[in-house]
């Protein structure tokens, strides 16, 4: 699993073997919300929040490579990603794949960084992440309802009541357990994904083909994130496998790649950010 993946075998529901972490994962999530309300104790807002950052993650993947052979697995999985992540997984498709991946950084970019445009870091990451949510939201309907996108707009639907009832069954059978359960690791693991847009592109050159973005290539990181440190590999080639970043990121990327874009851990990455955001 550490590596790249073998394609799933004609017998396996998934289309690639390396999706068994993914599984394991939101298990893992799944588990640790459980454990979690038969438990109480803040002490769970750290693992849940840190996978739940795994599942949106997963979520992202998917939107991307479908995880199953099969639509009603995946189905059952978006639905499951969901009530992990406290959103419907149906919703960012166009405004990602269309708007980020097809005009990174234009005023079509849900996430562009002008966003925040003349903030000192820490302004801009406080204000980022709710300009990002008004501009999704302000965008996602039109996106939806247009025409040609209505299977995708019935599933957002169907997402987002399958969503509202298992709050409400949540609330009516614990409240207190739910919101102490689920608010923190939904809020949480939203935020840092949407706002490490901020430092994967601020500051590079959005017409570049290798330089418009940061990368992480950290191993355990990415093991846990399921890849999504090598950005310019996915940018290059959104439809590839996630387990099969690395070696692109190796054989195609990094040789073109301006050093400084190419941070070696998590915290390199922010604080490269950081200052050059400063500067």
């Amino acid at each position: 699993m550490a590596g790249g993946s073998a394609f799933g075998g004609g017998g396996s529901p998934m289309k690639h073997t390396a999706d068994i972490r993914t599984v394991f994962l939101l298990a893992l999530l799944s588990g640790a919300y459980v454990a979690a309300w038969w438990f109480p104790s803040p002490v769970w807002w750290i693992p849940c929040s840190i996978l739940a950052v795994s599942a949106c993650a997963a979520k992202h993947n998917h939107t991307h490579c479908a995880t199953f052979r099969q639509r009603w697995a995946n189905r059952c999985l978006e639905l499951w990603l969901t009530v992990l992540t406290g959103t419907s997984s149906a919703s960012i498709r166009v405004s990602h794949r269309v708007r980020h991946h097809g005009g990174n950084q234009s005023d079509e970019d849900f996430v562009r960084c002008s966003l925040v445009e003349g903030s000192q870091p820490l302004l801009a990451l406080l204000c980022y992440v709710p300009a990002v949510v008004a501009e999704s939201w302000r965008r996602g309907k039109g996106d939806l309802r247009h025409r040609r996108r209505l299977p995708l707009w019935r599933d957002c639907r169907f997402e987002r009541i399958f969503l509202w009832g298992f709050i409400l069954v949540s609330l009516w059978s614990d409240a207190s357990g739910f919101l102490r359960v689920f608010i923190v690791p939904w809020i949480a693991s939203q935020w840092f994904l949407i706002a490490m847009n901020l430092p994967q592109h601020d500051g590079c050159e959005a017409s570049s083909r290798w330089g418009h973005s940061r990368n992480v290539t950290t191993r355990f990181a990415n093991w846990l994130f399921l890849n999504n440190g090598f950005h310019t590999a996915h940018h290059e080639k959104p439809g590839l496998h996630w387990s099969l970043l690395p070696a692109y990121h190796r054989e195609r990327v990094a040789p073109n790649l301006p050093a400084a874009l190419d941070c070696g851990s998590l915290s390199n990455f922010w604080l490269t950010w950081w200052r050059e955001r400063s500067a």
